[in-house]
């Protein structure tokens, strides 16, 4: 009877030991931030993040922040900065939540905790509309935009092909190898010739798992206005 009674006392505390250890925040992230104030580093990337020393940051990313802080009721303390800088600010829990067009294959995913995606997008050809890829490209133009990741690719996997550069999305003129937003934004047609997919996330601190968990459900809530988000930032 006894050892019936010590064993339902071992098993209740251990529920309830999990109850309230997981998840759980080291550093009491989620419970601070709950009608209190997020800190939230921003590193310019158009269309996830816009800045303007005039004005609050804007984009895709901001605004989904704007959403979270409404749920937490809390304030936002906007924290301008490099990437390295603010994974630095991070790891000292100076600021609460990273955003700046980050993705799962970013090279801080070992010093941050990366949300699950929450929209993905990829780099490929776009054709005008009734057109489609040339099996050859050997000295066939491709729009691509200047100094861009696309670029590099373009020049690593298809080196035959001829490279016209545009500094304005309005400049492209046929055959482009754009971002799919980019790609919707102009009335091109989206191809199977995938160059680069991008599975988009934030990040919070190591460690403060029920803030990530909080997050995440928001995130996860939210894949149709993210990529309503991403149409409207791409065609202004």
């Amino acid at each position: 009877m006894w050892r019936a009674w010590a064993a339902g006392v071992l098993i209740a505390s251990m529920i309830g030991l999990g109850a309230c250890q997981y998840p759980r925040d080291p550093e009491g992230t989620l419970n601070r931030v709950e009608g209190g104030t997020l800190r939230v580093g921003v590193v310019e990337d158009e269309p996830w993040v816009k800045l303007d020393q005039a004005k609050e940051p804007a984009g895709v990313e901001p605004e989904l922040v704007r959403q979270f802080a409404d749920e937490l009721d809390a304030e936002i303390e906007w924290v301008e900065g490099s990437e390295s800088e603010l994974v630095e600010a991070m790891r000292g829990y100076q600021i609460d939540l990273l955003i700046g067009g980050l993705t799962r294959g970013s090279p801080w995913a070992k010093e941050v905790a990366l949300t699950r995606p929450y929209v993905d997008t990829e780099i490929e050809f776009g054709v005008p509309p009734g057109t489609d890829v040339p099996g050859d490209l050997s000295g066939v133009e491709v729009w691509v935009e200047r100094n861009s990741e696309a670029a590099a690719l373009l020049e690593q996997e298809e080196e035959e092909a001829d490279a016209v550069y545009f500094d304005e999305i309005e400049q492209v003129d046929g055959l482009a190898l754009l971002d799919t937003y980019d790609i919707d934004a102009i009335g091109y047609e989206r191809t199977a010739n995938i160059f680069r997919d991008h599975e988009h996330a934030m990040a919070v601190p190591q460690g403060e798992n029920a803030f990530l968990v909080e997050l995440e459900n928001f995130l996860l809530d939210r894949g149709d206005e993210a990529e309503r988000l991403v149409a409207e930032e791409a065609k202004r």
